[in-house]
Formats: structure tokens, sequence, C-alpha cells
């Protein structure tokens, strides 16, 4: 009351009409904000919109630029007939100044907007360098043109973010913008690839290792660009309600789909026979390909510029519509109010009227009230007082009958007074008088614990009432159930406790499912717990195959130190030391990722080298082959996509024989010289293809008294700081130099101390090898 008394003074000091006008004003204000709320929200929409329509404007003379200068870089980078070329290039390099130029009158209207302007100025500086080249086909020409590609993706990226593109909230649209944006220019961009790459390698018979890998990691790539392309075009035609794209787009996909999967299908033949190139059939086929790209490109977002048009003018529409209701609305509650305003003022002007009348002592006449509102009400209210309290009896009742959860009131020394049916029901009587007449002592015959009865009491009497006091209680068949009360002592006019009543509420289902999820949960921890051991014994395993030192120190001619920590529990790296028949064997790999199925399959690799080596395989070539078949077949069985690179050394008298693909080998000399052995070409990372033979090869090096050979694995070169920087190999180069005169276990403790120091308090990524051998 105290809440409602200044309100209720305000109202008391003003007129009807000043009610009227105040009550009006505090509701037209909300109507009003939320009115403008609505209208801006609309208006943000078609804003959001608009900015994506300034997106595919933007995007139209940048994708002509990106398709000109993919073919000035394919004729740039051809060989043949030098003079026609350079005149394409020349075409070549006007149709892109005309792009530039077109880009440069669209960022001076869409440039604040979109943020393209510094990123426009790059490309310019690119043009301009193309401009400027005086050997059209020379190398440069073509660093050129890869700088402008990369600028181009650059400011591609930033009008696709920009712009709101990136954020469509439709399917259909949001696709269509994906396709636009990311799908079609990354398809694009690798179908040139390929066509140079072809092209460079049709005067071959048989591909270089190089261009082959090239080949199939681009056919890989493209294939999965053409799935997802075809994904989610998919998705956008059935999810198209104006039904305009799949008529216009659907061919044009099928098309580009089919011509690509036709060129990668024919490029499967490259990772079985390196003379199967098939120059000429991959140049036509991705030229053909990117043809059939940019015109799909054109018609997407020709139809994304109608979907967003269209979604723009269904905002206005809304806007149009959502006025004309409100206008409506607005027009009828002002009519209803002000009829209301009139016929509250006449009910008031009679009322004044007939009180003057009676203090003129009129007492004749009775006030008679057209109205069929409250204050008519008014003079009935008295002759309908006992009905109402008659109903308000009945109704009570009924909720007391009828009630889910059982009601009662009880005395202090523990008998029932009230109770209703479902109380009865609850503790099994089949009636309340039956409850009532044979539970004559609370404390003895209900509860289990018989000192709840006493709890409860000391409860209420501390606080006045109790909540949620659960107990376990026997029904009248001498069934246990537990239930839940609630209630309030009753006191008298001396404030004494007189007795208690309340609600109870069956909860035994309620504490049946509580002891389940107990047990559930201890499984869960019990489990947990097993699954920690396995992964503490693989970690254990690991530790327990690799080299010990007493083994290294073994090794005749080489002072040898090793290092491996796991980023997780179980790690993917691997090294080993081995000698065997007078000769020591050295292993060093690096499996994808780390975790258990990690260091499952470095152990396979570990167990399948010491087999290899124990059996007598001497032939490099058959015998990282076995590795990588052993490799595949597990991996294969095992459903996982892990593989891994892998280096063999072979030392004999001072002579180091290398093969396998992985990290490079570094030797620095005893006067610091550094030299680098590049494994790129002597191998191919195993677990992928059943048959690597014929990318094996093998390299020899000779180490001097005092020369050092260092093996590591990516973990190093990868580790990065808290400012996110790696630590590379310059830094380990200049470690190595510095205290390559010491040994080799001094050599280790260096770099390792060097490379903690650059990772800090960094969470390592990835598991960090590291292997020193130094010619005695």
């Amino acid at each position: 009351m105290k809440l409602v008394k200044p309100g209720r003074n305000l109202m008391n000091h003003l007129n009807y009409p000043q009610k009227f006008a105040l009550i009006s004003s505090l509701f037209a204000l909300p109507i009003i904000l939320l009115t403008y709320l609505l209208f801006s929200e609309f208006q943000s929409k078609v804003d959001f919109t608009q900015k994506e329509l300034y997106g595919t404007q933007y995007l139209r003379p940048l994708r002509r630029l990106l398709e000109n200068t993919l073919k000035a870089n394919i004729e740039n980078d051809r060989t043949k007939d030098t003079n026609k070329i350079s005149n394409q290039i020349i075409e070549s390099k006007s149709k892109i100044a005309l792009d530039v130029n077109k880009l440069k009158q669209l960022d001076q209207k869409f440039g604040n907007n979109l943020g393209t302007t510094s990123l426009l100025k790059n490309i310019q500086y690119a043009s301009d360098q193309l401009d400027n080249q005086v050997n059209l086909n020379s190398q440069s020409a073509s660093t050129n043109y890869h700088q402008l590609l990369y600028q181009l993706e650059d400011l591609w990226l930033q009008v696709g973010d920009q712009s709101n593109l990136i954020l469509d909230p439709d399917l259909d649209t949001y696709y269509l913008m994906d396709a636009v944006l990311l799908s079609l220019p990354e398809i694009q961009r690798n179908l040139a690839e390929i066509q140079m790459i072809s092209e460079k390698e049709s005067a071959q018979k048989v591909i270089s290792p190089l261009a082959q890998a090239q080949l199939i990691t681009l056919k890989d790539k493209l294939k999965q660009l053409n799935t997802h392309l075809s994904g989610k075009m998919t998705i956008a035609l059935n999810n198209n309600p104006s039904g305009n794209l799949r008529p216009i787009l659907l061919r044009q996909l099928q098309q580009l789909n089919r011509t690509v999967e036709h060129l990668t299908k024919q490029m499967n033949t490259l990772s079985r026979d390196r003379g199967s190139l098939q120059a000429k059939t991959y140049s036509d086929l991705s030229a053909k390909s990117l043809q059939q790209s940019f015109i799909l490109w054109d018609k997407t977002v020709q139809e994304l510029d109608f979907l967003l048009e269209k979604r723009i003018d269904g905002f206005a529409h809304k806007q149009y519509w959502t006025t004309v209701f409100i206008l409506i609305v607005l027009a009828i509650a002002a009519y209803l109010f002000i009829c209301f305003y009139h016929g509250m003022m006449q009910v008031v002007q009679s009322l004044k009227t007939a009180s003057q009348r009676m203090v003129d002592g009129n007492f004749k006449d009775a006030v008679t009230l057209l109205s069929q509102d409250e204050l008519a009400d008014v003079v009935k209210s008295f002759n309908t007082v006992a009905d109402v309290l008659r109903e308000a009896e009945a109704k009570y009742r009924g909720i007391f009958e009828n009630s889910v959860e059982g009601i009662f009131q009880t005395t202090p020394n523990g008998t029932y007074l009230i109770a209703n049916p479902m109380l009865a029901k609850i503790y099994g009587y089949n009636t309340a008088e039956d409850l009532i007449n044979n539970m004559t002592n609370i404390g003895e015959q209900l509860y289990v614990d018989r000192d709840r009865r006493t709890e409860f009491a000391q409860l209420i009497e501390h606080h006045g009432k109790v909540s949620g006091f659960e107990s376990q209680i026997y029904c009248k068949d001498g069934s246990i159930i537990w239930i839940s009360e609630s209630a309030r002592a009753i006191y008298d006019d001396q404030k004494d406790i007189t007795g208690y009543e309340g609600t109870v509420e069956d909860i035994t289902r309620r504490k049946h499912a509580e002891a389940e999820v107990m047990q559930l949960t201890q499984q869960l921890q019990d489990e947990n717990l097993r699954m920690g051991a396995e992964l503490n014994v693989t970690r254990r395993l690991q530790k327990m195959l690799m080299p010990a030192e007493a083994e290294l120190e073994a090794i005749i001619g080489l002072d040898i130190a090793g290092f491996m920590e796991p980023a997780a529990e179980v790690g993917g790296d691997y090294y080993d030391v081995i000698q065997h028949d007078g000769k020591v064997s050295i292993s060093i790999g690096d499996v994808t990722g780390h975790g258990l199925e990690s260091g499952m399959v470095m152990i396979m690799a570990q167990m399948a080298v010491r087999t290899l080596l124990v059996n007598g395989e001497m032939n490099s070539a058959k015998f990282l082959n076995s590795v990588n078949r052993a490799l595949y077949e597990n991996t294969k069985r095992m459903r996982s996509l892990k593989n891994m690179s892998l280096a063999l050394l072979e030392y004999k008298a001072g002579d180091l024989y290398l093969t396998g693909q992985h990290e490079e080998l570094i030797v620095v000399r005893r006067d610091g010289q550094l030299e680098h052995i590049d494994t790129l070409d002597l191998g191919f990372p195993l677990a992928l293809e059943a048959d690597i033979s014929s990318f094996i090869a093998e390299v020899k090096v000779h180490l001097y008294s005092g020369d050092i050979a260092v093996l590591y694995t990516d973990g190093i070169s990868e580790a990065m700081n808290t400012q996110n920087s790696q630590y590379g190999l310059e830094k380990m180069y200049e470690v190595l130099k510095q205290y390559r005169d010491r040994s080799a276990q001094e050599i280790r403790q260096a770099v390792i101390a060097d490379l903690m120091q650059h990772i800090g308090k960094q969470k390592v990524f990835d598991d960090i090898t590291l292997l020193i051998m130094k010619q005695k």
C-alpha cells in the first residue's frame, strides 16, 4: 500500500480530463518508442541487404579482373610462339588496366563502406608493375602476376566481409554467396594452376616428381571443391522460395560438375604412373572448366542480385502495410478512448447531479445509471455480497478436494485436524476421514525415522515455516515412499503455535531417478579412470621403445643424443637408433596430429622398421616401401586418415645414406658451415598410397671428425610463443653453430633450452623431437 499511496495521492489531485491526458501520454510514449524501433529494424535490414548489393556490384569487375589475370598468367607461362603470346599478354594487360580503372570508379562510390581503398591501391601498384615490365615472358612477370592474384584474393575477401555477404541470413542467398565469394574463385585458381603445369610438362615424356605431386594435390583439392560447390548449390536450389534459381543455374552447374569430374578422372592415373601425363587433355579440360566456372559465376551473381532486390522490396512492402495497420489500430483506439472518456464523464456527471439532489434533500429519485460497468455494479454490490461469499467458499472447496498435492492441518502433538483426498491417496488410505481416524500419532506411525517429526517441529519453531522437508514414510500397507513437505506454523493471539498447515508431495520417482543418476555418474568416473590408465600405459610403452642412453653411447663412430616430448598424453613423433651387423640404422618420423591414434601409428612404424632390420632387408627402396605398405594396410583397417613422414639413415664409417621424405637434414661442419639436405624428392608420405617405390631415392653425406648431423620434427620449427611467433629454424642454426664444439648431449640440451625459453608459458601444440649425431 505504501508503494501505491504516492500515485493514488497524485490521481486524487487531478480531475478526469487531467487523468485521461496523463494516462494517454504514458501509453503513447512506449507505443511511439516501439514503432520507432520496429521501423528502425526494417530500415537496418534494408541497409544490410543494400550493402550486400554494393558487394555484388564491386565483385563484378573484380571477377573480370581475376579472369583476365589468370589468363594472362597462363599465357605468360607458355614457352611456345613467343611473339603470339606477347600480343595476347598485351591484350590481357589492357583488359586488366580497364578492370582496375572500373574498380577505382566503384571504389569512389563504395570504398568508405567496404574499406577497400587501401587494398585497391595495392592492386593498382601490382598492375603498374606489370605495365612497366619490359620482358613480357620473364620470370619476374610471372611473379608480378602471382602478386596481383594475392592482392586480388585479399580484396575479394575484404569485400565479402565488409559487404555483409558472409553474414546473409537466408539459405538460398547464403549458399549463392558461398559459391560467388569462396568456392568458384578457389576452383578457378586451381584450374588455372592445372592448365599452367600441364602445358609446361607437355613437352616431357615423363612428368617430373615435383609436377606430379603438384598435379595430384591440385586434383584432390579440385575434387573436394567441386563436391563442396555441388552440395552447397543444391541446398540453395532446394531452399529457394522464389523458384528462380533451378531453371537458370542447375544446367550450368551440372555442366561444370561433369567437366571437372571428367578432368579429375583423367588425372587419377598420375598417382600410379608418371608416364601417363595427358597434358593436352588436362589443359583443354581445365580451360573448358575455367570458362564454365566464369559463366556460372556471372549467372549466380545475377540471381543473387535478383533475390537481394526482392528482399528489399519485401521489406518496403512490410513497412507500408505495417504503417497502414498501425494507423488503423491507432485510429480505432483513439475513437474508443474518446468514447470511453465521454461515457465516463457522463457517469461522473450523473453521480454529481444525483449527489447534488441529495444535498438539496431530494431522496425520492433513485440514481439511475445506463452503463453496465463497475460503477453500475456498486449499486448492486451490497445485495450480492452473500452470493459472492458462497461462490468463493465453493471454489475453495473444489481446490481443496481436487488438488494434485496433499493438504493438511495438524496439531503440535501429531494428530490430523484436516486432510484432503490426495493426502489420503498418497498415504494409501481410502478416504481423508480414514486417515484422520487411524493416524493418531504422526511421529510414531508415519515417519520411518521417528526423529523426523521432532526435526520438523524444531525447524518451524525457529523459522516459522519449512520448505522441501524430505522424509521416508510408511503407507497404510507398510510400503515405504519418499515425500516432500512444505508447511507453516499457525499462531494464536499470544503468538503461541497451535498447529501446522501445509502441503505434501510424493517424490518417490524423483528419488529413484537421483539414485540412478548417482550410480551412472560413478560408473562414468570409473570409466574415465580406466581410460586414463590405458593412455598412461601407451605413453610408457612409447618411452620404453625409445633408445636408451646406454644404447646410444655404444654406437661406434658417432656421439648421439636424442629428445622426444609429446604434446598430448600420447605422441605421434618417433625416432630410433639401432646398431646391427656392424651398421648403424637411424630413423625419425612424424605422424600427423598427436594423441592415442597417432601414437599407435608411431608404434606400428617402429615395429615395422625393427622387423625389417632384423630380417636383413638392405635395399632402401624396398625397405621404405615395405614400411609404407604395412602402415597403409593397418590405417585402412583402422579407418584412420593418419599418415606420417619418415626418414631412414644408414651410417657406416663416416658415410650417411639418407632416404625417405621428412624435414631437412642439417649438417654443421666443424668450421661452422651449414649444409641443408632437402628430403622432398627422397620419398613420399607413408600410409597415403599402397606403393611409393617410384618416389624413393637416396643421397649420401660424408661426415668428417667433429661434423654434426641434426634431424628434427616440425614441432620445433613451428613452436609458438605467447605472441604467436614461431621458433623457426634460424634460431636453431645459431645454437648449433655456437655449441658445435660440445658433445651431442650438450648440444641437445642447448637447443631444447633455447626452444623452451622461446615457448615460455605458451601451450605446446605439437610433439617435439630432436636427434643430434656428431662424428667422433
